[in-house]
């Protein structure tokens, strides 16, 4: 529960920034690699592949769909950003965690308890834990035995709809590939936009606003789960105190939070609308790549009080993005036009 009062979590007011001007060019990114390729196309696989729910008490093996709840400790105290629940998985080694999922595939069955001890490799993101002795508490809430097609067959390059052979398969997934990236590059552009709004109306974001940003966060992510598995105080306060100390997640929170006082001070100063139309327009757009289609956003928008205030103060976010992109010169590095 938060502890701050009303009023240290009441947003600063600022000065709305001037849009003139704002240019940003974007850097040319990273080509693809063969690697970009691979993982791509083992994902279409997954995709058509058959699978079959192991039984509980089943062993696992590497492949195998997993779901996951997963505690890790270090030093008698909880990793912070470890405790995952209900995590959906491919049961596959992972860069960041080597060994990990190879000692789940070894020793896991599904609806049991398993305990993994492991060295946390010299690149593991939280610096102070690198190199150090670790373990993980792993329960098997569930998983599937995943059968891939032969990745040549005629059975699996008609149902996937990408070409006749594999050849023209890889083609086709490259241009794809390159149309995500595109899309990507559109999202920095985004956020170089904010970055730059934000810059020009400086503020100090009170340091209570950014605990109760990172607060709110972890009870989404880990908080509620924590509760629901009966861990005691002292652990969820430790698991807490992860994301409240680290860096760069408080890094993160604050440039949110003051892109956000920047956009809202846009909003007033520009007298931006929303009106309903425009409402279910932004979410729309926004959700459809999601699969999500009119009808469902439709309902979602009438389906609680809390919802609908939720969806509106994200349209108002979209709507002054929306409104500070139509200002903004945005080019590309290695594109003719901007």
């Amino acid at each position: 529960m938060s502890t701050a009062s009303a009023e240290a979590l009441k947003l600063p007011s600022v000065q709305a920034p001037s849009l003139d001007g704002i240019a940003v060019r974007v850097p040319t990114p990273d080509d693809l690699t063969e690697e970009d390729l691979l993982r791509a196309f083992h994902e279409k696989r997954r995709e058509l592949a058959t699978t079959r729910e192991r039984e509980r008490g089943e062993t696992l093996e590497l492949g195998d769909d997993v779901q996951l709840n997963i505690v890790g400790y270090c030093d008698g105290k909880l990793i912070p950003f470890s405790a995952r629940f209900g995590m959906r998985t491919e049961l596959a080694p992972i860069e960041a965690l080597p060994g990990f999922c190879e000692a789940v595939a070894e020793g896991g069955k599904v609806g049991e308890s398993m305990q993994i001890a492991l060295v946390l490799p010299e690149t593991y993101p939280v610096e102070g834990l690198q190199g150090k002795p670790a373990r993980f508490l792993v329960d098997v809430v569930a998983a599937s035995q995943v059968t891939l097609l032969p990745e040549s067959s005629p059975e699996f390059l008609e149902q996937l709809g990408m070409g006749s052979t594999l050849e023209e398969v890889m083609d086709n997934l490259r241009e794809e590939l390159e149309d995500e990236l595109a899309g990507q590059l559109w999202v920095q552009a985004q956020n170089m936009v904010l970055d730059e709004v934000a810059r020009r109306a400086p503020v100090e974001v009170p340091r209570a606003l950014v605990d109760e940003e990172l607060r709110r966060r972890w009870v989404q992510a880990e908080g509620k789960a924590m509760v629901e598995y009966q861990f005691d105080v002292e652990e969820q306060q430790e698991a807490l105190q992860g994301w409240l100390t680290d860096p760069t997640t408080r890094a993160e929170a604050e440039r949110r939070l003051h892109i956000g006082i920047a956009l809202k001070a846009v909003t007033e100063a520009e007298k931006l609308q929303l009106t309903p139309e425009k409402l279910e327009e932004l979410i729309r757009e926004h959700m459809e790549p999601f699969g999500f289609s009119a009808e469902d956003v439709h309902a979602a928008l009438r389906e609680t009080p809390e919802t609908t205030k939720q969806l509106a103060e994200l349209g108002w976010y979209l709507l002054a993005v929306e409104h500070v992109m139509g200002k903004a010169k945005v080019t590309f590095e290695g594109a003719e036009q901007g």
